[in-house]
């Protein structure tokens, strides 16, 4: 009889521990590696240079403008958000794509690669609020790094 009863709290004991124990690994799962860059990559136009930002989570970031490597950073703050919102839209190749149209002189796409994930062009309006948030974080971090994309 107490062998059963043993079993019965040892059971119960497994089935209640199991979900907090899996709980800290969804969290785990969604935190950003602090080693791992996430990249923005815009193709630039004819009148504008294409560009390639690689940003940890810190907010520390290097980017190649004009063939010109340079490094900065930006506010945590948006550095957050943007990887927030990258979590939101994984995976990052299903996000829906609705081609626009786009100015030969001054029209670019921008792309966002994480975890071996790539983005469609999110520079195109979108009805979906993932494309939308990336493609505003990703002006954000460019606007808060400061560097100019002119060919002057």
């Amino acid at each position: 009889m107490k062998v059963f009863n043993i079993y019965k709290i040892s059971l119960s004991l497994v089935l209640l521990a199991t979900p907090l124990c899996i709980f800290p690994l969804r969290i785990l799962a969604q935190t950003p590696n602090p080693k791992q860059p996430a990249v923005i990559i815009n193709s630039g136009s004819t009148n504008t240079c294409k560009y390639r930002i690689e940003l940890l989570p810190s907010g520390k970031a290097t980017y190649t403008v004009c063939n010109r490597k340079s490094a900065g950073e930006i506010k945590v703050d948006t550095a957050t958000k943007f990887f927030n919102d990258i979590s939101a839209a994984k995976p990052l190749s299903k996000l829906p794509y609705k081609p626009c149209a786009r100015s030969v002189s001054f029209g670019t796409s921008t792309q966002v690669r994480y975890q071996g994930q790539i983005s469609q062009d999110i520079s195109c309006p979108s009805n979906d609020l993932r494309v939308t948030n990336l493609y505003e974080d990703t002006k954000s971090i460019q606007q808060e790094l400061n560097f100019s994309t002119s060919k002057n």
